[in-house]
């Protein structure tokens, strides 16, 4: 079963999609996983791999909710206004709606994020340790920081923000917000906090996000974390074997932490 759901965040309606396994009720009470999608993508993800994700969870007893961040999808506000902090902001607000359901078991929920929206579920699971069961990732953007620091997002300069105010990117305004947020954020001091499993899925061939920063996260948390390698897949993993690896590997994961 499907259904439409809203949460606020301050002055902003956040919205999105929940996947109901048919036997979740008061009195069987189901996990959950949130979806926290990735850069100028909506609630389905690029390829529609989080509503495949979200619907094969469903079918093993998980409930899933893939939501738009603010500026993206359904969801109030403008892309302007976006930043990986202003997304943590909307990912904590959808947890807290999480634990509202009566067929929601509270003590079993995940997050799962790809690319820009892996590490922005690194940074909720860092501020709500004790509300995340498992943290389940693809190709995180924990590299945006350091492109950043370095001068250039998206392979952009950064002096196009002292120019105009804002990056044209493709066509949408990005803010010099995101780029102020980015550079005071520190996922690896900050990950210090969350203790539990974290799976993280990439491909050898991203030329987006490196995959060494899967392989230090790994290095960073080996107590905690597992890396699973898809030789020769690029960042969105397009192609069918690709997509089929990073469904299997998170599915499995997810299973395993939640089930």
């Amino acid at each position: 079963m499907q259904q439409y759901m809203e949460c606020k965040r301050g002055s902003y309606t956040i919205r999105g999609t929940v996947y109901i396994p048919e036997e979740a009720s008061a009195d069987y009470r189901v996990p959950m996983t949130i979806f926290c999608h990735g850069f100028t993508a909506d609630r389905n993800e690029t390829l529609f791999i989080h509503r495949r994700l979200a619907m094969l969870l469903c079918e093993a007893g998980i409930a899933a909710l893939c939501f738009d961040f603010m500026g993206s999808g359904e969801s109030d506000g403008t892309f302007e206004e976006m930043s990986v902090l202003t997304e943590t902001a909307d990912a904590l607000a959808v947890l807290q709606y999480a634990g509202t359901p009566d067929y929601v078991d509270p003590d079993r929920i995940a997050l799962h994020g790809m690319s820009q929206g892996g590490l922005v579920a690194c940074l909720a699971a860092a501020r709500e340790p004790e509300k995340i069961r498992a943290l389940s990732l693809w190709a995180p953007a924990l590299s945006i920081p350091d492109m950043c620091r370095e001068g250039y997002l998206l392979r952009i300069s950064l002096d196009k923000i002292e120019e105009n105010g804002y990056i044209d990117y493709q066509g949408v305004k990005l803010g010099s917000v995101y780029v102020r947020h980015a550079l005071k954020t520190n996922v690896w001091e900050e990950l210090k906090s969350y203790a539990g499993p974290i799976q993280t899925v990439h491909g050898t061939a991203d030329e987006t996000i490196p995959y060494e920063y899967s392989v230090k996260l790994r290095d960073c948390f080996p107590e905690q974390c597992v890396l699973k390698t898809v030789e020769g897949a690029d960042h969105d993993f397009e192609t069918i074997p690709y997509n089929r690896q990073r469904l299997e590997h998170a599915a499995a994961f997810l299973k395993e932490q939640l089930l």
